[in-house]
């Protein structure tokens, strides 16, 4: 298989995935090594592609899938120790949480891309911080963070916010 043909190939699986696909995941597939992996998704997004890295893989932004749906940026304050709660709250009224963003005094907005949309997703996501040891982005700004989540309406919105803000987690 040509570098063109298995890049073509990513991208024909990650089309056909409603999941994220792990670099290592696809470098099996490929029988390839996750760096060249790497290196193609790099080309990929160079031509254009939107490709978005994921604590649990690559996944494709499909902006014809957001039509039907709200998608609004909340504002957040609360501890470390509260990151898996919030999340679960979010996803629990049926929401996803497409990123987390702080504003850091040097380097400006830094976003960091989650696309959580289950219970599930949550706890992989809180044991990769646990697993990798590092800290979260909103431990640089004292809690303070903003998520852009994706609803299916404006009531399933209200909802999110609304348990967001009797557990005291809205900024």
């Amino acid at each position: 298989m040509s570098a063109a043909e298995r890049r073509e190939e990513i991208l024909n699986i990650l089309k056909c995935s409603s999941e994220a696909i792990s670099g290592t995941n696809l470098s099996e597939k490929l029988n390839v090594s996750r760096q060249i992996i790497v290196g193609d998704v790099a080309l990929l997004r160079a031509t254009g592609v939107d490709i978005i890295s994921t604590p649990r893989g690559y996944i494709l932004n499909n902006k014809e899938n957001n039509d039907d749906c709200v998608i609004k940026t909340i504002a957040c304050k609360h501890s470390e120790d509260c990151i898996e709660d919030e999340l679960n709250t979010i996803v629990d009224e049926g929401a996803s949480v497409i990123n987390v963003i702080i504003e850091h005094g040097v380097y400006g907005q830094l976003t960091g891309n989650l696309h959580v949309s289950s219970r599930r997703d949550v706890k992989s996501f809180m044991s990769k911080l646990k697993e990798e040891e590092v800290n979260s982005l909103a431990r640089l700004t004292d809690g303070v963070h903003l998520h852009t989540i994706k609803c299916k309406n404006e009531e399933a919105f209200k909802l999110v916010s609304k348990a967001l803000k009797e557990k005291g987690y809205l900024y």
